[in-house]
């Protein structure tokens, strides 16, 4: 069951961490065998990730519409996130994607990264569950110091 926190609440982040945000878009509906393979190479990264906190993953969140499927993800690191998509999880499934779809156009794929320095991130909840950067590190509730955006940033 999920707990809803109610009042508001504000994201704990302490230092530098990376937002990555990582996905696919099915071009064409009906190249199925090709779209359900990328989409089910996700399910064993994450399950890695989770089971292995050591590599540097915080916490991914799934998000789904028509045709896209995106994941927005939190790292401890830029290097502990490069080290992952260079290891052998990862590049076994780039690999199958180049050549098993390649340019042919049936699925897209992309990332983008961030790399948020120290007070480069804020975040509030009100009647919410645990998520975002709240469920990547922590939450507490909202003080004095921390009731607007500007002061949460420390800026």
């Amino acid at each position: 069951m999920t707990i809803i926190h109610k009042g508001r609440y504000v994201a704990e982040v302490k230092g530098d961490f990376v937002v990555f945000v990582i996905g696919m878009r099915v071009n064409k509906i009906f190249s199925f065998t090709k779209w359900i393979t990328v989409f089910k190479a996700m399910g064993p990264m994450i399950r890695e990730l989770y089971q292995n906190p050591e590599i540097g993953f915080l916490h991914t969140e799934f998000h789904f519409s028509w045709r896209r499927v995106t994941l927005i993800q939190y790292w401890k690191s830029f290097d502990q996130l490069e080290a992952y998509a260079h290891g052998q999880t990862h590049l076994v499934a780039w690999k199958a994607f180049n050549k098993n779809i390649g340019n042919d156009g049936s699925v897209g794929v992309f990332h983008e990264s961030y790399n948020i320095v120290n007070h480069g991130a804020e975040a509030i909840y009100n009647n919410m569950p645990t998520t975002g950067l709240g469920k990547a590190f922590s939450v507490a509730s909202v003080t004095k110091e921390t009731q607007s955006a500007r002061e949460r940033m420390n800026v």
